[in-house]
């Protein structure tokens, strides 16, 4: 079990499995954070008892626990971009993420997914800029 584990993280509606006899519970995300539940929130999403397989190789709701490397911050992310190619790549920024999710990330209110910097990474190299994309941060984040 996870020491670390910020149930604050966890998505507003993700299904909690009580299910204790489960033999692959340790390594099921949904067992996980039903394991670090609180009385802060009194109704929760959980795994109907009901339709829970006698063979748990076949548990459709069964997620394995895995973190993921997320980036925080494109605040500087284009100060050693030559001016010109720093307003096209914002303005691509923009357009495939929405003026909204962008400014999230600018206010590191969301992180960027492995899939999101990868993006990104692909913009820069179609400008012909070489240097790794510098977000603000990285940290370790579940997959939900």
């Amino acid at each position: 079990m996870e020491d670390d584990f910020d149930y604050q993280a966890v998505p507003y509606g993700f299904t909690h499995c009580f299910n204790n006899q489960c033999p692959k519970g340790e390594k099921c995300l949904h067992r996980l954070v039903a394991m670090h539940s609180t009385d802060q929130y009194p109704t929760l999403s959980v795994v109907n008892p009901h339709c829970i397989p006698g063979d748990a190789n076949t548990c459709s709701f069964y997620k394995s626990i895995q973190k993921i490397r997320v980036a925080w911050g494109v605040k500087h992310l284009l100060d050693n971009v030559p001016h010109k190619d720093a307003e096209q790549l914002k303005s691509l920024m923009l357009s495939h993420f929405g003026r909204g999710l962008y400014y999230r990330f600018y206010r590191k209110e969301k992180y960027l997914s492995p899939e999101q910097q990868e993006y990104i990474r692909r913009i820069f190299r179609q400008k012909g800029i070489t240097e790794e994309p510098a977000f603000e941060s990285y940290t370790e984040e579940y997959k939900w």
